[in-house]
């Protein structure tokens, strides 16, 4: 369990490396973001639930989140109940992990899940393939991001940037 939510959480940290905020109107069934080219590229390996006023993407209503002292994951603070996707007021979509996941969220029959058409999975092995070309890639502790603006490595505790000439 605890290494599936590491993994997890580097799919979706590594989705936050390459997406940006979105700003999806009401009726729309997918959660689709622009992608901007940046000169620097974020070596960030973990989220984290930041307690505030959140809105529940799946009930539309405005929820208090805080961090499950035992998961770490969001939860309502008054019902205690988990908060599997909810927007911030930039428009991010996250995860109840606290992690950002724009381009990879999709409606289906009324509720907001996991958009498998975009993230492949293969036991421990996750591949996120993005419509602009960029890729990434997890096994076990390894994180591989492929973008317009280079590479990163992530393998263990060691972190390499290559950035593209």
């Amino acid at each position: 369990m605890k290494n599936s939510l590491k993994l997890l959480s580097a799919v979706m940290i590594s989705a936050t490396l390459l997406a940006c905020n979105s700003k999806s109107g009401d009726g729309v069934s997918t959660d689709t973001t622009s992608m901007e080219s940046s000169s620097t590229m974020s070596t960030e390996t973990e989220a984290s639930v930041i307690p505030g006023s959140y809105t529940n993407l799946n009930t539309g209503k405005i929820v208090y989140i805080i961090s499950d002292p035992q998961t770490g994951w969001a939860i309502d603070s008054i019902t205690r109940v988990p908060v599997e996707f909810y927007t911030n007021d930039s428009g991010d979509t996250l995860f109840q992990t606290g992690l950002v996941v724009n381009q990879a969220v999709m409606k289906s029959d009324g509720k907001w899940m996991l958009d498998e058409t975009k993230i492949k999975r293969d036991g421990d092995q996750i591949k996120i393939k993005y419509e602009d070309g960029s890729k990434v890639k997890m096994d076990d502790d390894e994180l591989k991001i492929k973008g317009e603006e280079g590479k990163i490595k992530v393998d263990g505790d060691t972190t390499k940037v290559k950035p593209k000439n």
